[in-house]
C-alpha cells in the first residue's frame, strides 16, 4: 500500500512506470490529521500523472482512490472544482467586461492535452476557462466523469495552476431514439449521469433535451413543450444534489447544432416555460445554447480542408438580449465553433456570446502528432467498423474527419503509451488554446474569477456519491459530440 486507503494493487492494466510514479509521488506528500501537506512540489508535479493513469486504467477501487487523492492534493494547493454561476450572473448584469468563456473538450490523451491548456492559462493569467465532457464523449472516449476529473485535476497540479477549476457536463442529452422506446428509462439514465458527474466535481451542467423539440406544432411553446418539461425535471434533480454552498451553473438548449437558426420567439417560449415550471424557489438556468450557423466538427471539404460557416453574430446578440430580459440569464452559448476562423472567433465577445464550445481543434492537435502507424491503425479500424456512416457524397478525408472521434476509447492505451510525442501534443494544444484565449478576451481573468466565485471549496463527496453508474453511452449513436 503506497497511500492510506489505497488498494494493494492498481490492477494489471496500469503500467510499471505509473506504479513507480505513484511511489515517487508518495514521497512528495505527507498525511496528517490536518490533511495532506506537499513536501516536494517539484517531485509532485513530475509524478502526479501516475494518478491520472490509475484513474484511466486501474481497478474500480484504485480509480476511485486516485480521484480522491487527486482532489485532496489539489485542495491542499488551493485548486478546487467550482461553479461558474457567480461569474455568469455578473456578466449578465453587465458588471463584468464582455468576454466569451471557452469550454474545452480534452477528448484524447486528456492529461497531456489539459496540461497544454493550463500552460496557456498560466502564460496569459487566465481563470475563465472550462473543461467539459459530453454524454456522447463518454461513449466514444471511454472516459467517465471521475476519470476525466482526475485527469484535469492532475494536469492543473502538474502545471502549478491555483484557484477555481471549472468542470462541466456538456450535452447531458436525452437520446431521442431511446426516449421513444422507454421515456422513463432514458430520463433516469440522464439523472444517473448528472448524479455521477456532480460526485466527480462537475459543478456546471448543460441539460440538453432539444432533441425532443417538435417543429410540426404551430406555436413555439408547443414545439418546445417536452424540452421545457424535461429540462425543468432534470434541473430539479440537479439542484437537490448540490454540495453545501454551491449553486451549480445550469445551461439549457433550444435547438440542435447544425439545423435551423434559433429565434427570439423560441428563446422566450422556452425560458418562460422552464421558469414557470421551476417556480420562484428553485434557481433557474444561467445560459442557453442556441444555433446561429455552425455545426459540430466544422464544414469539411472534399480535400480535408475546412470551408467557411456563416455565423449570424447579430442574431447571437439578439438572443442573448432575450435571455437577459427573460429570466436574467447571462446569455447564449455557441457550439460547433472549433473550425471557425480566428477572425470569427474574435467576434464572439462583442456579440455577447457568453460561452463557446471547442473540441475538434484539440483532437486535431493530438492526431497531428501521433505516430503515423497509430493514425493508420485508427483509420483502418474506422473503415472496418463505421463504414455505415460514410455518406455517398463524402470523400475519404470527409469521412475520416467525421469519424475520427471513435478510435479514442478503443486505442486509449496505445495513445497514452506514445510518450515520445506527448510534449509535441502539449505544445500544439498550448498554442491553439493561447490563440483562442486572446481572441475571446479572457487574458488576465484569473484575479477576476478568484474574486467573483464566492463559494468555498466543496469536500470530496465519498464513494457512494462518486461511484460510476452503469451507463452504456458507447451504444447510443444519436448523441451530440
Amino acid at each position: 500500500m503506497i497511500f492510506p486507503d489505497f488498494p494493494k494493487s492498481f490492477g494489471p492494466h496500469v503500467s510499471g512506470q505509473a506504479t513507480k510514479g505513484a511511489a515517487a509521488l508518495a514521497s512528495a506528500i505527507e498525511f496528517g490529521d490536518a490533511g495532506i501537506k506537499v513536501t516536494s512540489p517539484a517531485a509532485l508535479r513530475v509524478n502526479i500523472g501516475a494518478l491520472s493513469e490509475i484513474a484511466a486504467f486501474g481497478t474500480p477501487d484504485a480509480a476511485l482512490a486516485a480521484h480522491r487523492l487527486a482532489w485532496q492534493i489539489a485542495s491542499s494547493l488551493g485548486i478546487f472544482p467550482a461553479s461558474i454561476e457567480d461569474l455568469y450572473r455578473g456578466i449578465g448584469r453587465n458588471d463584468v467586461t464582455a468576454m466569451t468563456v471557452p469550454a474545452m473538450n480534452m477528448r484524447a490523451v486528456a492529461f497531456e492535452s489539459a496540461r497544454g491548456v493550463f500552460q496557456a492559462m498560466q502564460t496569459q493569467n487566465v481563470g475563465a476557462a472550462i473543461f467539459e465532457l459530453s454524454r456522447g464523449e463518454i461513449g466514444f472516449t471511454g472516459q467517465r466523469p471521475r476519470e476525466y476529473a482526475t485527469a484535469i485535476l492532475c494536469a492543473a497540479i502538474a502545471e502549478n495552476h491555483t484557484g477555481p477549476l471549472f468542470l462541466q457536463g456538456d450535452h447531458f442529452q436525452i437520446s431521442a431514439s431511446r426516449y421513444a422506446k422507454d421515456p422513463q428509462a432514458e430520463v433516469g439514465a440522464v439523472k444517473d449521469l448528472i448524479t455521477e458527474a456532480i460526485g466527480a466535481g462537475f459543478y456546471n451542467i448543460d441539460i440538453d433535451c432539444s432533441t425532443l423539440v417538435d417543429l410540426s406544432w404551430p406555436t413555439e411553446a408547443e414545439q418546445q413543450r417536452l424540452n421545457i418539461e424535461l429540462t425543468a425535471e432534470l434541473a430539479r434533480h440537479t439542484r437537490a444534489l448540490e454540495p453545501e454552498g454551491v449553486t451549480i451553473s445550469l445551461g439549457g438548449e433550444i435547438g440542435e447544432v447544425g439545423d435551423e437558426n434559433s429565434t427570439v420567439a423560441e428563446v422566450d417560449a422556452y425560458l418562460s416555460g422552464v421558469t414557470a415550471m421551476l417556480g420562484p424557489d428553485i434557481a433557474g438556468l444561467s445560459k442557453l445554447s442556441i444555433q446561429s450557423g455552425t455545426r459540430h466538427g466544422g464544414n469539411v471539404l472534399a480535400d480535408g480542408s475546412f470551408g467557411d460557416m456563416n455565423v449570424d453574430f447579430a442574431l447571437i446578440g439578439d438572443l442573448t438580449g432575450a435571455c437577459r430580459a427573460n429570466g436574467g440569464l447571462a446569455g447564449c452559448v455557441q457550439h460547433g465553433a472549433s473550425m471557425l476562423s480566428m477572425e470569427k472567433i474574435a467576434q464572439l465577445p462583442d456579440a455577447d456570446c457568453i460561452e463557446v464550445h471547442l473540441a475538434a481543434a484539440f483532437l486535431n492537435a493530438v492526431y497531428a502528432h501521433l505516430p503515423q502507424e497509430l493514425v493508420t491503425q485508427a483509420d483502418d479500424w474506422l473503415k472496418e467498423n463505421f463504414a455505415d456512416e460514410w455518406k455517398p457524397d463524402w470523400s475519404e478525408a470527409q469521412f475520416l474527419h467525421h469519424a475520427r472521434r471513435y478510435p479514442i476509447g478503443p486505442f486509449k492505451r496505445d495513445w497514452w503509451d506514445a510518450t515520445a510525442v506527448h510534449a509535441d501534443i502539449r505544445a500544439d494544444v498550448r498554442n491553439r488554446a493561447a490563440a483562442y484565449f486572446t481572441a475571446l478576451n479572457i487574458a488576465d481573468t484569473k484575479i477576476l474569477v478568484a474574486d467573483t466565485i464566492a463559494h468555498a471549496p466543496a469536500a470530496w463527496c465519498g464513494a457512494d456519491v462518486t461511484k460510476e453508474r452503469s451507463g452504456d453511452e458507447a451504444l447510443i449513436r444519436d448523441l451530440a459530440d
